[in-house]
C-alpha cells in the first residue's frame, strides 16, 4: 500500500528476542531519519514486558492484540518460526507486514498468506537478507554477465552447541535455497535431500543446468557461510563472514574486499520501505518468496521419507552402482555390499586391466612423497585399512630402498631425512647396496618398510570376494554407455554387453573410472574437471641373479626398479622418460592417442646413470597405459586420492595410490549408510 501521509509511518514491532532487539536497533536508526515512527514491541509476558520497559525507550505491550489496537501501518514479525504464519494473519488485516524468514511451514500456507496480502492491499515482505548482502549482489551480477554457472556448493552451518529445541535446518536455513533461487535463475528440476540429526545436505538442478549442493543446518564449533559458483573458464567463492569475493582462473586469482557487512539489515528495511512507497527495488516478489518456501518444503519432505524411498521399487537396500572394475572400483563394491545391492560394471572381461596394472604395485609408507606432506601422511592413514583387508597380498620378502640423487638440486639428502622423520617414517640409513646403485651417485640411502603389492593374488582375492557376496552383482564385459537424472534423483544407465543391451536404475553411483573421471560429469550435467591425461610407458626387464629389491632414485629424477612379484623381474620407469605423450582436453576424457614407438632405449639409458645391474637386463615388454592428473596442478610428485562428492547421491573416485583404496571406499560407504538412514 502507497501512503499519502506526511507523517512517517508507525510501526509496531512483534518480538524482543536477540534477534528482535536488532530489529530495533535499526528501526530506531531509521526513525531518527525520519522514515519510520515506532509505536512500541509486543512481547510474549507480562514479566518480559516488565523487563523490557526501562530500557526499550517505547510502549511494550503483552499481547498482540494491544498493539495491533493502535492501528499501525507497519508490522515487523520477528518471533520463532512456529508463529510467523499466525501473527503475520492477523498483522494483514490492518498493515504491510515484514516477517523474518520463513513466512511459513508449508508453501500451500505461504501461498495462501501472499493472497491475503494482494486481496487486502498490503505490502508483505519476508526477511530472505542475503538478497541484500554486496556479496550476492556481486554473484548475481556476474551471474547476470557469465550466464548461470554449472555448480554451486554452500555451507551455512552454526555450531552444534547454538541450536535450539524445534529448529529445524531446511526452514531455518532457508537462505540457502533463496540463494539458489536468487542464482538458478529457472526453478528446480530435481531435489534430493538427507538429514542426520541436526545436519542436512540438499542437491538441486535448475532446468538451466545449475548442480546445487547445500550443507545446512547445525555442526562444528564455528559459523561457517561459504558459497562457491563454478563456470567452465573460473570459479567465484564467497566467504559471508570474512566479506572476500575470491575469483579464480587458470593462472590468476583475484580477491575483492567488501569489508564490514553491517547494514544489510537496514538495507532489508529500506528496501521494504521503497517497495511500499512504490519503488522499485531488491525485495524478492512474493512469487518468489512462495517458490523458496515450496523448495525448502520439497527438501524437508525429501529427507524425512529418504528411509522409504531408497531402494528401487523391490529392492529393500540402497542400489549402488559402481562403474569402474579397477582396485579402486571392485574395493568399494566389496565395502558397500555390507548395507547395499551394488552393481559393479567393467568394461574388460576380468578385474585390475587398466590403472591398476600399469602401476609399480608399491604398498606405499610415504617416501615417495617427499615434497607431498599431505601425501605422505595421507598413505599413513590408509595403511592399517589397507592391510585389514588384503594383508595377504603384501609381499613383504622385498628390500625396499629409497636413495637421493648427488647429481640433483631440489631434494637434498639432509631434507629428505628430516622430511621422513617428521612424518614419522620407519627406516635405516645404509651404505648404499653395490649389487644395485653406483654408490658415487647418490648422497643417502634408506632402507624402509615398505612393500610390494602382489597384484594377481589381490586381482583373485577382489574377485572371490565380489563372487561370494550375495548383494554384488558382478558385470564383466559389460560397458555402461549412457546415464541419466530421474526427475526423482535416481541415475538411470544404458548398458551394453556383447551384443546384449539393457538399463538400470540406482539410488547412488561410485565412478571408478580412472581415466573416464568425467563421464558421469557428462551423462547428469556436472561440472567436467579438467584433467591432464598422460601416455606412460613402464619397461618389464629380466635380470639373471638380481635379489628381489625395489629401488627409486629421488631427484635422479624418480628413476625406479621395482620387482614385480616374480624371480629376476623388474619394472623401470622414469619421471620423464615414461611419458610418451600427455594432453588436456576440452571434454575432460582421454584423447584418441596415435601410435608412439617405445621410449625403453632412453629409460634404458637413464636407468643405467644410477643402476649399473641394469646392464645384463633383458627386456621383456613394455606395459603402455594412461596416468590421469589434475590439468594444471603442478608438477611434482604429490599423488593425493581425491573423492569429489557431486550431490545427488553420485561420487567420483580418482584414485593416487593402491593403498588408500580401503580408506576411500570406507569412506563412501559410511556417507551412504547415513544419508539412506536419514531421518
Amino acid at each position: 500500500m502507497v501512503s499519502t501521509s506526511a507523517q512517517p509511518p508507525s510501526l509496531l514491532l512483534i518480538g524482543a528476542g536477540r534477534f528482535g532487539r536488532e530489529h530495533l536497533r535499526e528501526w530506531k536508526a531509521l526513525e531518527a531519519d525520519g522514515r519510520v515512527r515506532i509505536l512500541g514491541i509486543v512481547v510474549s509476558s507480562a514479566d518480559s514486558r516488565d523487563r523490557l520497559s526501562a530500557e526499550a525507550g517505547c510502549a511494550v505491550f503483552a499481547s498482540l492484540a494491544e498493539g495491533l489496537a493502535l492501528a499501525p501501518d507497519l508490522v515487523d514479525v520477528c518471533t520463532p518460526s512456529a508463529l510467523h504464519a499466525s501473527m503475520v494473519r492477523e498483522a494483514l488485516e490492518c498493515a504491510d507486514v515484514f516477517v523474518e524468514k520463513p513466512l511459513a511451514a508449508s508453501s500451500a500456507e505461504a501461498a495462501e498468506l501472499c493472497a491475503t496480502a494482494r486481496a487486502n492491499g498490503r505490502t508483505l515482505a519476508v526477511g530472505h537478507i542475503y538478497r541484500h548482502h554486496p556479496l550476492a549482489r556481486a554473484l548475481a551480477d556476474e551471474v547476470a554477465t557469465r550466464g548461470v554457472p554449472r555448480d554451486m556448493q554452500l555451507t551455512f552451518t552454526n555450531p552444534l552447541a547454538t541450536h535450539r529445541d524445534g529448529e529445524e535446518p531446511f526452514f531455518e536455513w532457508i537462505h540457502a535455497f533463496d540463494l539458489f533461487d536468487l542464482l538458478a535463475d529457472s526453478p528446480a528440476s530435481t531435489i534430493t535431500a538427507w538429514q542426520q540429526g541436526f545436519h542436512a545436505e540438499a542437491s538441486l538442478r535448475s532446468s538451466s543446468g545449475l548442480s546445487a549442493r547445500l550443507s545446512i543446518g547445525w555442526r562444528g564449533i564455528e559459523p561457517v557461510r561459504t558459497l562457491t559458483l563454478a563456470w567452465p573458464e573460473c570459479r567465484l567463492h564467497c566467504d559471508f563472514r570474512d566479506n572476500i569475493l575470491t575469483t579464480t582462473t587458470r593462472g590468476r586469482t583475484d580477491k575483492l574486499f567488501f569489508g564490514p557487512a553491517g547494514g544489510v539489515l537496514r538495507r532489508q528495511f529500506e528496501a521494504w520501505l521503497d517497495a511500499r512507497a512504490g519503488k522499485a527495488g531488491l525485495q524478492p516478489s512474493l512469487s518468489h518468496v512462495v517458490a523458496v518456501v515450496e523448495l525448502a518444503e520439497r527438501a524437508r519432505s525429501q529427507a524425512l521419507s529418504r528411509g522409504k524411498q531408497i531402494g528401487s521399487a523391490g529392492h529393500a537396500r540402497p542400489r549402488v552402482a559402481v562403474i569402474g572394475g579397477g582396485v579402486f572400483g571392485a574395493t568399494c563394491a566389496v565395502e558397500l555390499a555390507a548395507e547395499c545391492e551394488v552393481t559393479l560394471f567393467e568394461r574388460h572381461p576380468a578385474l585390475l586391466t587398466e590403472a591398476s596394472y600399469l602401476n609399480q604395485w608399491r604398498h606405499h609408507s610415504g617416501f615417495h612423497y617427499p615434497r607431498s606432506i599431505e601425501t605422505m601422511l595421507e598413505v599413513q592413514d590408509a595403511k592399517a585399512d589397507f592391510e585389514s583387508a588384503y594383508d595377504d597380498s603384501v609381499l613383504r620378502d622385498i628390500a625396499a630402498y629409497y636413495a637421493v640423487s648427488s647429481l640433483g638440486h631440489e631434494i637434498s639428502a639432509e631434507r629428505y631425512i628430516a622430511t621422513c622423520r617428521a612424518c614419522g617414517l620407519s627406516f635405516t640409513e645404509v651404505s648404499p647396496p653395490q649389487d644395485i646403485v653406483d654408490p658415487s651417485r647418490v648422497s643417502v640411502c634408506l632402507l624402509t618398510d615398505e612393500a610390494v603389492v602382489d597384484i594377481g593374488r589381490l586381482s583373485q582375492r577382489l574377485l572371490d570376494a565380489l563372487h561370494a557376496s550375495p548383494r554384488i552383482d558382478l558385470r564383466l564385459g559389460t560397458e555402461i554407455v549412457a546415464g541419466r537424472m530421474l526427475a526423482d534423483g535416481r541415475k538411470a544407465f544404458d548398458y551394453r554387453e556383447g551384443a546384449l543391451t539393457g538399463s538400470a536404475e540406482f539410488d547412488y553411483v561410485v565412478n571408478a573410472t580412472y581415466a573416464n573421471t568425467n563421464l558421469i560429469a557428462q551423462w547428469f550435467g556436472f561440472p567436467v574437471r579438467p584433467m591432464r591425461f598422460d601416455l606412460l610407458e613402464m619397461a618389464v626387464y629380466q635380470i639373471p641373479g638380481a635379489r628381489r629389491f625395489m629401488m627409486t632414485l629421488l631427484d635422479a629424477p624418480f628413476t625406479s626398479l621395482t620387482s614385480i612379484g616374480r624371480d629376476g623381474y623388474f619394472m623401470l620407469s622414469h619421471i620423464q622418460q615414461s611419458i610418451l605423450a600427455s594432453q588436456v582436453t576440452a571434454n575432460g576424457l582421454p584423447p584418441e592417442w596415435n601410435d608412439y614407438p617405445s621410449n625403453r632405449d632412453n629409460l634404458l639409458r637413464h636407468g643405467l646413470r644410477y643402476l649399473p645391474l641394469l646392464a645384463d637386463a633383458r627386456y621383456v615388454e613394455s606395459r603402455v597405459g594412461v596416468r590421469t592428473v589434475e590439468a594444471y596442478s603442478e608438477d611434482f610428485d604429490g599423488r593425493p586420492t581425491v573423492v569429489t562428492p557431486h550431490g545427488f547421491g553420485c561420487w567420483s573416485v580418482l584414485g593416487g595410490k593402491i593403498i588408500t583404496a580401503v580408506s576411500n571406499a570406507r569412506e563412501i560407504a559410511a556417507h551412504i549408510a547415513r544419508e539412506s538412514a536419514s531421518r
